[in-house]
């Protein structure tokens, strides 16, 4: 009675109350999972909330709620970086199948005859490759625009997913250029990789493997070795050899995309860099660019290769054994004394 005379006066009815249902002498034992942080007070909230539902004949109850505490910098920059990784590996899975399809009708035109039918009948090397391309470009730039359409929906329906690859007109352009210059990459990849391969399915199979280990596989081995303290200073000298491949280049630029949340976490906006930098985009771009113009010239050295063989005929000179000069000398000594023993 002292406690309860001790109470603000709009809080002795429920201590009166409380002692006439007899609550103030029991004992309450609670066994909890003590490795969950919020078993404890939220027993403690169910048995008050029984005690006062008992107290005022249901006429009151609690209600008890948790909130996590808000994230640090720190802690929020080192999600944003998990779900960049995971963004990129989202986009490389099936840009891994775009850029091995291009193969598949270029060698069943050579499985059939058709290409060989083309040139034949007049058809240069150089105006084969480049409507071929031609075509190709076209095919890709539906799945470029397909690609982009549904970020930009997605970016109304799932804004924090989306707003990586499509939350600014600069962000999307950046988006559009880097799968841009991935498909001016793939598409002479795919042409010059098919010399190598005599069926439709194993060519597919292969460039399809290919890019998925070259995205996917050096896309996570880059984002681990670079966050060991032992690997990180070899990863980054790793770096060159890792942009030969189209795939990586394109992983590369999204994982650069999705970091900006990160780095805008920990620096604050107004410090984030030009996105064509050598170290943002500029790099990973620019080797796309480069390995474009490769494969495509190395596409037509074998086409014209494959024409009038070089390489078997350079080899085969090489190989030609050549006789001695002092040989030779003695050989038409020899010759001018046996004419003049026969004179």
């Amino acid at each position: 009675r002292r406690a309860a005379s001790a109470l603000p006066p709009h809080a002795q009815p429920l201590a009166r109350g409380l002692r006439a249902a007899g609550s103030a002498d029991r004992l309450l034992f609670a066994l909890f999972n003590s490795t969950s942080t919020h078993a404890l007070p939220a027993l403690i909230a169910t048995a008050y909330d029984s005690l006062l539902a008992n107290a005022t004949a249901g006429g009151s109850r609690l209600s008890a709620s948790a909130s996590a505490l808000p994230y640090s910098k720190r802690q929020e920059a080192t999600l944003s970086a998990i779900i960049a990784v995971f963004a990129s590996i989202m986009v490389l899975v099936p840009f891994a199948f775009v850029g091995a399809l291009f193969v598949t009708p270029l060698l069943r035109e050579r499985e059939s005859g058709s290409k060989q039918m083309q040139f034949v009948s007049g058809v240069g090397p150089v105006a084969y490759w480049v409507s071929s391309w031609l075509w190709d470009a076209a095919l890709y730039a539906a799945v470029l625009l397909a690609t982009l359409a549904v970020l930009c929906v997605a970016r109304g329906v799932v804004p924090a997913a989306a707003k990586a690859f499509a939350g600014s007109a600069e962000v999307l352009g950046a988006t559009a250029l880097s799968l841009g210059l991935f498909g001016f990459a793939a598409v002479p990849f795919a042409s010059a990789s098919s010399f190598f391969f005599s069926s439709p399915s194993s060519g597919l199979i292969a460039l399809i493997a290919f890019h998925f280990v070259s995205g996917f596989g050096l896309v996570i081995a880059n984002f681990i070795l670079s966050f060991i303290d032992s690997t990180a200073d070899a990863n980054e000298q790793l770096q060159p050899l890792y942009r030969l491949f189209p795939a990586f280049c394109l992983g590369d630029a999204f994982y650069t995309l999705a970091m900006r949340d990160a780095t805008r976490a920990l620096v604050g906006e107004g410090h984030e860099q030009n996105l064509l930098a050598s170290d943002q985009l500029g790099a990973p771009l620019l080797a796309l660019l480069a390995e474009g113009l490769v494969f495509g010239c190395a596409t037509l050295a074998l086409q014209y290769n494959e024409a009038a063989p070089l390489l078997p005929a350079l080899a085969a000179r090489l190989r030609r054994p050549r006789a001695p000069a002092a040989a030779t000398g003695q050989s038409g000594a020899s010759t001018g004394q046996s004419g003049a023993a026969a004179g």
